[in-house]
């Protein structure tokens, strides 16, 4: 008897539709809003729905670990092997300043 296969042998681990660094930010933005925004449940879990909604939005049709790399883009968190995100200055002369890159 032949066992099939999947065609998919590292696929990331998903719960309700979202990767384990999603489901951090969710419960992050769940605490945020418990502690600091909002006194009732209601509004909390309306919250963080509307989150979760918006990141499934923005994460849609993307890689696993979009997250983590806008994260690295915009410099908040620094992956490690994966170089540092900065301005580079180009110059044909030695010393010189020159045009930065964007």
């Amino acid at each position: 008897m032949w066992a099939e296969c999947p065609t998919e042998l590292d696929a990331p681990i998903l719960v309700f539709g979202f990767e384990s660094e999603d489901l951090l930010a969710i419960s992050g933005m769940m605490i945020f809003a418990g502690l600091f925004l909002f006194e009732s449940s209601v509004k909390v879990f309306l919250m963080t729905a509307a989150f979760a909604y918006l990141l499934r939005w923005l994460k849609k049709g993307r890689p696993p670990g979009a997250l983590l790399h806008l994260l690295h883009r915009w410099d908040v968190l620094h992956l490690p092997g994966v170089l540092r995100v900065g301005k580079v200055a180009y110059s044909p002369v030695a010393g010189d300043v020159g045009a930065e890159a964007a």
